[in-house]
């Protein structure tokens, strides 16, 4: 298990969500979890693990089209962990996918978190 998914708190899909639109709305699916990134590092990685997803940065909120749907990806306040001597940075990263099927979320999720792996084993 990657270093930045041992925290992940994934609330799933969430049937309370849904737009009430009709026509076969998805329910949203939302997550949050700490990633041990600053938020340099996070910008700095975010085209890779984005792949081929358009995207638009404004501000520390993330919109993306993951088709059929949308995705918002927040980045919460920079902060450092304390451990003894060491300080480690992360950030709580807020995930809202909304009109994406599951398949297609656990897709993307994958490959984002792949961009995002730290070493260890």
């Amino acid at each position: 298990m990657p270093v930045d998914a041992a925290r992940d708190r994934s609330t799933g899909p969430d049937a309370g969500s849904m737009d009430g639109t009709g026509g076969g709305s998805l329910p949203d699916i939302a997550y949050s979890r700490e990633m041990g990134v600053t938020h340099a590092d996070f910008f700095r990685i975010l085209p890779k693990a984005m792949g081929g997803h358009s995207y638009t940065v404004d501000g520390d909120t993330v919109h993306a089209t993951v088709a059929p749907g949308t995705l918002a990806i927040h980045l919460g306040e920079q902060r450092v962990r304390r451990i003894a001597l060491m300080a480690i940075p992360y950030a709580v990263v807020s995930f809202t996918f909304r009109d994406v099927p599951e398949a297609v979320q656990q897709a993307f999720k994958q490959h984002f978190d792949l961009y995002f792996q730290r070493g260890g084993g």
